[in-house]
């Protein structure tokens, strides 16, 4: 069931009621409730008005209208997120003055393990970083293959992220990306990123290195994995330092990458 049919159920309302009092047409509500098509802004935010449910924009993904058109394909169903770890990084640590419309995008869709992870992530829309909707494969990733939370194939469907593009520097942000390595193993990143500044670019997995977090484990993963490697400490992102890290610890995977002769 989803979102927008379980709000509707709460209140009570039929998908006609929703229809006339919203302005959507009802083949447009059941499609939005099938999770075929995304809502235009106007859209989405009546329904957040008439039953308080955030719903995906299209101005937050990148149009890829042929993968839309094909029959049977639902790509923006996605996983739902457990939002306590949001609820209690805006708690504890504030809101770093992003609008109640982008906190609430966030919590609704972007995956995280923790308070500390959430924080990091609202420090990067909060530097300009934007909210979209992407598939890693449609962006040139073939390091390996991305799975769902199930090891299923992605396919055409996509997953929430943050975008952030200024001059000549761009980089995409999918939080808790799941990599299948061979046939046996996959392994669940803290982030999955693409990188570019100029001509040049690279795919980084991020790993955020928080209070219990021995990344020493993570050596044989890491060499399973074979990305270059971007870790932000817990005291990092404390010190909201997360964005810019971020950036300058890129860039110097993406030399390290070209020195060794293999860019991606």
């Amino acid at each position: 069931m989803s979102k927008i049919q379980k709000a509707r159920d709460e209140r009570g309302m039929s998908q006609i009621e929703v229809s006339r009092r919203t302005g959507i047409s009802r083949p447009q509500l059941q499609r939005l409730e099938a999770g075929l098509v995304l809502a235009t802004p106007e859209q989405a935010r009546a329904l957040r008005e008439l039953l308080g449910v955030v719903v995906l924009e299209s101005k937050n993904v990148i149009d890829f209208s042929e993968v839309r058109r094909r029959a049977g394909i639902h790509p923006y169903a996605l996983d739902p997120v457990n939002p306590l770890p949001w609820k209690t990084a805006w708690e504890s640590w504030g809101t770093l003055g992003l609008s109640s419309e982008v906190r609430d995008w966030m919590s609704e869709f972007l995956p995280a393990d923790s308070a500390r992870e959430c924080s990091g992530l609202g420090q990067c829309a909060a530097a300009g970083a934007q909210p979209f909707l992407g598939n890693p494969h449609q962006w040139g990733f073939d390091g390996h293959v991305v799975v769902d939370r199930q090891g299923r194939l992605l396919g055409a469907r996509v997953l929430p992220g943050l975008c952030y593009s200024k001059d000549d520097v761009d980089m995409v942000l999918w939080p808790q990306v799941c990599l299948r390595i061979d046939d046996r193993h996959c392994y669940r990143v803290d982030g999955l990123m693409f990188y570019r500044h100029a001509r040049k670019r690279c795919w980084p997995i991020l790993e955020f290195d928080c209070e219990g977090h021995d990344f020493r484990r993570d050596a044989y993963r890491s060499v399973k994995i074979g990305l270059p490697e971007v870790r932000i400490t817990g005291a990092e992102i404390k010190a909201r330092q997360t964005f810019a890290l971020l950036l300058q610890r890129a860039e110097e995977s993406m030399v390290r990458s070209s020195c060794a002769g293999a860019p991606r």
